[in-house]
């Protein structure tokens, strides 16, 4: 139908672009944007709180259970795995930690002991001996050394066996801690061979003395299994420092000494002079039993 003269004609507005939401002023944002930006950094901070090993931090848990609460729950989970598996690591270690210092401690002792009788072997004799030439200058009173051995002690090998050997040997030994002072130290050094430092003596006859009643502690009969036996030890006696300025030197002393006391038949102690023994060691190749 075609429109008359008195008809409107249709409108021809266009559609123009739909009016936005007013802007948010600038610095402001959402309050739920805002909420979340802060939730996430403080799982983030969880996360590095872990990272250092600081296992006490957890990440806050809302109530909204959404895809954060998730997360965060899952990072706490992972933090609390994270301290059990440290704290267990920590303990081994420290387990580990303490075998080896004990270890280290025994392989220290085995290096400066005896294995069989438990007493200073030469290594640590020969330190202490070397310590107390060093202070002779210092100390008002001298010091000795006596150099034991056992006598007949290969009878008793051949004839009782080594582990015969071996319990008297350790007897020996157990006599000499008993009978000594504190302070004075006796070493093994050889299969039937054992010295003693005497650190403090006021003359040789004082050392001597000392010597007398070693060698009756040590004569006391000895139970080898079913067998009883009367063990005897030469000793031979070193006083220094009296011109002897090594630990070789009063150890090769007291061990001529000792060679002189084994001539005369053993079961006896014997001073060594210069005068008598030369400044020389036991013979070469000289057998002492």
């Amino acid at each position: 139908m075609t429109p008359g003269p008195t008809d409107e004609a249709p409108s021809r507005v266009r559609d123009g672009p739909r009016p936005r939401p007013p802007a948010a002023p600038p610095g402001r944002v959402d309050t739920p944007v805002r909420g979340f930006e802060r939730r996430l950094e403080d799982v983030t901070s969880a996360i590095q709180e872990f990272a250092a090993l600081r296992f006490e931090a957890r990440a806050l848990i809302g109530p909204d259970g959404d895809i954060v609460d998730a997360v965060a729950a899952g990072v706490n989970f992972l933090g609390e795995e994270l301290e059990a598996s440290f704290s267990e690591i920590e303990r081994r270690v420290a387990d580990r930690t303490a075998e080896l210092a004990i270890a280290t401690r025994e392989l220290g002792r085995r290096a400066l002991h005896d294995e069989l009788t438990g007493l200073p072997n030469r290594a640590l004799f020969w330190e202490h001996l070397s310590h107390r030439l060093e202070l002779a200058d210092r100390r008002q009173t001298g010091f000795a050394v006596l150099f034991l051995d056992v006598d007949d002690f290969k009878v008793v090998n051949d004839t009782l066996g080594h582990a015969a050997g071996d319990q008297l040997l350790v007897d020996v030994a157990s006599r000499l801690r008993a009978a000594l002072r504190a302070g004075d130290t006796a070493a093994r050094v050889g299969g039937d061979e054992f010295v003693v430092l005497l650190d403090d003596v006021a003359t040789k006859e004082a050392a001597l003395v000392v010597a007398e009643r070693l060698s009756e502690a040590l004569r006391a009969p000895y139970e080898i299994g079913t067998d009883r036996r009367i063990a005897t030890a030469s000793i031979g006696v070193a006083v220094g420092p009296d011109g002897l300025g090594t630990a070789d030197a009063v150890v090769a002393a007291a061990d001529t000494a000792m060679y002189d006391a084994k001539r005369r038949g053993g079961g006896r102690c014997v001073l060594y002079s210069e005068d008598l023994h030369g400044r020389g060691s036991r013979p070469p190749g000289e057998p002492l039993d």
